[in-house]
C-alpha cells in the first residue's frame, strides 16, 4: 500500500524553502502595513510604534504558513492521480 504512493523528489526540501521565505516574507509585510497603518493616523510615539510592529508581525506569520500551505495542498491535489475503479 505504502509502496504505490510516490513522493515527487524534493517536495519536503521544497516546503521547507517555501515555509522559511513565506515566513519571512510575512514578518516583513506585517511590519511594512504596520508603519504604514501608524504613519496614517499619525503616531510619533517609539515605543508604540515599535510594539504594535511587533504585534502585526506576530499576526502576520500564521498567516504567511497559511498561505504557503493552501499552495502546496492544491499544488499537491492538482498533480494526484486517483486510480479508476
Amino acid at each position: 500500500m505504502t509502496g504505490e504512493r510516490r513522493k515527487r523528489p524534493g517536495s519536503r526540501l521544497l516546503l521547507g524553502v517555501a515555509l522559511f521565505a513565506g515566513t519571512l516574507a510575512s514578518i516583513c509585510g506585517g511590519a511594512l502595513l504596520a508603519d504604514f497603518a501608524l504613519d496614517l493616523l499619525g503616531v510619533a510615539s517609539p515605543p508604540v510604534r515599535l510594539g504594535a510592529k511587533v504585534i502585526a508581525m506576530a499576526a502576520a506569520v500564521p498567516a504567511g504558513f497559511y498561505l504557503v500551505e493552501r499552495a502546496f495542498l492544491a499544488r499537491s491535489s492538482a498533480t494526484r492521480k486517483t486510480p479508476g475503479p
